[in-house]
């Protein structure tokens, strides 16, 4: 694959990396059924690998997945339990997929080594 190819799939993870924080930035912000604590642990892991995804480094690709978990669980429970927060919350559930989708493409795209 070419390294052209490669940084385009890492700016499109990036880019959906991004839209994934925003979406957890607006969870409280409609009704004050998702507070700022839960928007807090979910959304602080998601900072951590935000650097090392601007530059596009494999290793960052690698492990950023990982963060996905806080956001995930978080978000399946109020799906399920809180019917005023719903359609904000499967927007970033649909964006965790996103995200975990487009790390997985920018992976299977990057040079190994």
């Amino acid at each position: 694959m070419s390294a052209e190819r490669a940084r385009a799939a890492g700016r499109i993870a990036a880019g959906a990396w991004v839209a994934l924080i925003l979406s957890v930035l607006c969870w409280p912000l409609g009704t004050p059924t998702v507070g700022w604590a839960t928007t807090a642990i979910a959304f602080l892991p998601l900072l951590m690998p935000l650097p090392g995804l601007a530059r596009g480094t494999r290793r960052t690709q690698s492990w950023a997945p990982l963060t996905l978990g806080p956001v995930l669980a978080l978000a399946l429970t109020e799906v399920l339990v809180n019917p005023a927060a719903r359609a904000r919350v499967a927007v970033t559930l649909a964006l965790v997929l996103a995200a975990f989708s487009a790390l997985l493409a920018a992976l299977r795209a990057a040079p190994r080594g």
